[in-house]
């Protein structure tokens, strides 16, 4: 890459620093209120250092940390964005503690019996906090998935990885060298837990079939490059669009066309085409909403690429294409569900509407069974609080 073409990022990374030195008074100002007495037990908390573009990674988790600490908290999240911080002070009642540099956090940590440190990324800055002795050390991930990332040699740097069931488990112990298997506990998919009275329910007197088209974003390196909008995304949705029988909600990653110019023209111009009157008449929508969970369960079918939304989908039992390429490196995943190669078919919509109407095959069944310890979302809350109260019993004060 070119002097010229970092520029946009070097750019970028300036506005960044100068946002956050901004917003930092007045997070300061904002959060002082919530933060935990100096005296106050905290035994739980969540170490996120990430932008805001990366803030879903934690969003995701809030529902079953509430759990947490409505069963056996508090828990309090220790965020280090200014931006990330005041968002979610008005997302959660958990407590969010604007936390800038590594004395902050050993001060809170000490000062509060804290015993036990979740983690939900890969983050570099995970190393800040993770340096600290006394807590334990729980990776959780931020999704379920068959990305490389999903088994980094990291995940031996936590005293725990929290993982959905044995697929995963088997991925772990077959890519990580040295790794303990008793350090990774089955906990299901939590996540895909909806607040109670959450409305499902399609748009009125619409009888359409709903089809969630969520690509991921096309990586930071080769062996990350899962994302689908150059090679499929345009074409599928111009076929959904002049189908009558179809309704697309279109939901790309937070990060696409961050690292690929190519992919972020192509996401420009599937909004332009959302954006259309005629688009906007027939229903079809930009998905704006916060929880990704919500949007798979108003599907019919969802069309993803290898990611945690293909899984989520797996996981809520959603007829389920993965859109794949020659060269990409799939799991087992692909061998259980449609698959679609190198692009988009022909016949796209008529494929969709005959998934949308029947159930999903017994074989994407089975293997359902096979990625997710819990049979129900609620099932897993109750694994990942019990996992997180028997974890944290061996941190500061705890027993072995």
């Amino acid at each position: 890459m070119s002097a010229f073409e970092r520029l946009p990022r070097i750019a970028h990374a300036v506005f960044q620093r100068l946002a956050v030195a901004l917003k930092t008074p007045r997070a300061r100002r904002a959060l002082a209120a919530g933060v935990p007495d100096a005296a106050a037990r905290v035994p739980f908390v969540v170490y996120f250092a990430d932008v805001p573009s990366s803030a879903y990674q934690l969003r995701q988790w809030l529902p079953p940390l509430e759990a947490l600490d409505a069963a056996d908290g508090p828990v309090a999240l220790l965020v280090r964005n200014p931006e990330v911080a005041l968002a979610l002070s008005s997302q959660t009642r958990l407590a969010v503690v604007f936390a800038t540099d590594s004395a902050t956090i050993e001060q809170f940590v000490s000062s509060h019996d804290v015993h036990l440190v979740f983690y939900v990324n890969n983050s570099q800055s995970n190393f800040t906090t993770l340096r600290i002795n006394g807590p334990v050390h729980v990776h959780l991930s931020h999704g379920e998935s068959e990305k490389s990332s999903m088994y980094s040699n990291q995940l031996k740097a936590y005293d725990y990885a929290f993982v959905a069931g044995d697929a995963s488990a088997e991925r772990i112990q077959a890519n990580v060298r040295g790794i303990d298997p008793a350090h990774l506990v089955r906990v299901g998919r939590p996540q895909l837990a909806l607040p109670e009275g959450t409305d499902l329910r399609p748009p009125a007197a619409d009888t359409r079939h709903t089809v969630l088209y969520a690509p991921t974003w096309e990586g930071d390196g080769p062996r990350m490059a899962y994302g689908s909008l150059v090679t499929h995304g345009e074409q599928l949705v111009e076929s959904l669009l002049a189908d009558p029988r179809v309704r697309l909600v279109f939901r790309p990653h937070p990060k696409s066309g961050s690292h690929s110019s190519q992919y972020g023209l192509a996401l420009a111009r599937i909004k332009r085409r959302l954006a259309t009157t005629a688009s906007r008449a027939a229903g079809h929508e930009l998905d704006r909403r916060i929880n990704a969970v919500e949007s798979i369960s108003r599907a019919d079918v969802v069309v993803a690429d290898v990611s945690a939304m293909a899984m989520d989908a797996l996981g809520l039992d959603k007829p389920l294409v993965l859109c794949t390429r020659a060269g990409l490196e799939t799991g087992p995943l692909a061998s259980h569900v449609a698959t679609w190669a190198e692009e988009t078919p022909a016949d796209a919509a008529e494929r969709l509407v005959e998934l949308a109407g029947n159930p999903v095959s017994e074989d994407q069944a089975r293997y359902r069974k096979h990625v997710f310890a819990a049979g129900t979302p609620a099932e897993a809350v109750s694994l990942f609080v019990e996992a997180a109260v028997r974890a944290a019993q061996r941190g500061v004060g705890g027993t072995s």
